[in-house]
């Protein structure tokens, strides 16, 4: 039997993850840039909103003009006219006088805020009584109160998000600076594994991997190959890895990682030039036979066979690594605290990650362990969240406080 190498905790394979370079830089439309992580800090071009304008209907005044202005003592003010929107007044405003204004309107030089047209009573065309004190500022956005020329809006590593795009159109800004998407080729390997719109004979199973990885890879931005199904021969899955290669920042292999004598992962990426080997098992539950690879620049991964296995190992390995790839910055992982329902055994020395289903009670969430084995996709389809278990706890009990991460 071959053996594994020495296990690498998860945090120690990640250490190694943050070794490969970063993917080159590209530009790409604004419409285009939604889910791209951004390659450089981004600073506003200009002031914005650009001018001071109004948050509400109203008048804008000077705020000294309706000093202590109240119901029974208002301020009566000389209206001059209207401010137009979409274009800036022509006219300023001098002592003693205001201008009728609309939500998102421009200010009239010499306004500082704007008072609610429900605080107003018209007396005359021209004459208007107003009945609330303002202080400067208020119900104003002033010129540059949503983003400073120079100051820097949006940071190296941010994935961009709808509000992102937002604003960078809201700045004029048509194409975005973004680090390119991975290149990722996904190989199934087992001789028992068939393409998925195959009947399986007795012994046969179907190829679940390859399509449960592309949506994983795909949703985390990847642009994704499936170079098919390889059986358990040494060379054509070799010549595979070796093709995969050619385009690929990512080959992932999943099956033939284990230490069993008909498991060739390990030799075929050794085999591919300037090769080395990273990390020969992982202390993970489930996912340790996982293995990790370079030729050159390229990130070479294998994971196990079993699709649970797979897909966690994937989701705690993978998925950073891609994010890395494209600069991404630290991010924080969605979950929600929840209760664990029953209490789970663990081994020391490994990290478990625990598929639970979600319940929401009058007191919070409620984590329910989904008990599946690590070859059925159910158990995952089942789950709502993973629940951490560390090295150094030898399980989690009933009762206790967790935290889910959802699996989204």
């Amino acid at each position: 039997m071959k053996s594994f190498l020495t296990l690498k905790s998860v945090d120690e394979v990640l250490s190694l993850i943050r070794t490969f370079d970063r993917l080159p830089e590209e530009s790409v439309p604004l419409d285009e840039s939604a889910g791209r992580y951004l390659a450089q800090d981004w600073a506003a071009p200009e002031d914005l909103p650009g001018f001071a304008r109004s948050t509400v209907d109203g008048y804008a005044v000077r705020a000294q003009d309706v000093f202590g202005a109240q119901e029974g003592s208002p301020a009566l003010l000389e209206c001059v006219g209207d401010c137009p929107m979409g274009s800036a007044p022509s006219f300023s405003l001098a002592p003693g006088q205001t201008a009728r204004i609309l939500t998102g309107g421009m200010l009239p030089e010499g306004a500082d805020s704007v008072v609610m047209v429900e605080y107003s009573r018209p007396i005359e065309e021209n004459l208007v009584e107003l009945i609330r004190t303002q202080a400067p500022g208020d119900h104003v956005l002033e010129r540059d109160e949503d983003a400073a020329e120079g100051s820097v809006l949006i940071p190296a590593g941010r994935r961009l998000r709808s509000q992102e795009v937002g604003l960078l159109a809201a700045l004029g800004q048509q194409t975005v600076p973004v680090r390119r998407r991975p290149r990722v080729t996904i190989l199934s390997t087992g001789d028992e594994v068939v393409p998925f719109e195959k009947k399986p004979l007795p012994g046969q199973v179907r190829d679940v991997n390859s399509h449960s990885l592309a949506a994983l890879c795909t949703g985390a931005g990847a642009d994704v190959r499936m170079a098919g199904l390889i059986d358990d021969d040494r060379t054509r899955l070799e010549t595979a890895v070796r093709e995969a290669a050619q385009w690929a920042d990512v080959v992932l292999l999943s099956g033939g990682s284990s230490a069993g004598m008909r498991d060739h992962t390990v030799e075929v990426f050794l085999s591919m030039p300037d090769s080395s080997l990273l990390v020969h098992g992982a202390a993970i539950s489930p996912g340790k036979p996982f293995i990790l690879a370079r030729t050159g620049g390229i990130c070479l991964m294998g994971l196990p066979g079993q699709v649970a296995s797979a897909l966690v190992c994937a989701r705690v390995f993978l998925l950073p690594l891609l994010s890395h790839l494209q600069g991404g910055e630290e991010t924080v992982t969605p979950g929600v605290s929840a209760v664990l329902s029953r209490s789970v055994a663990s081994a020391q020395g490994r990290r478990d990650f625990i598929r639970v289903r979600l319940s929401r009670s009058a007191d919070g969430w409620i984590a329910d362990p989904v008990t599946a084995p690590s070859g059925l996709i159910s158990g995952l389809v089942a789950a709502d969240a993973l629940v951490v278990c560390s090295e150094n706890s030898e399980g989690l009990y009933a009762g206790q406080s967790v935290f889910a991460e959802l699996l989204v």
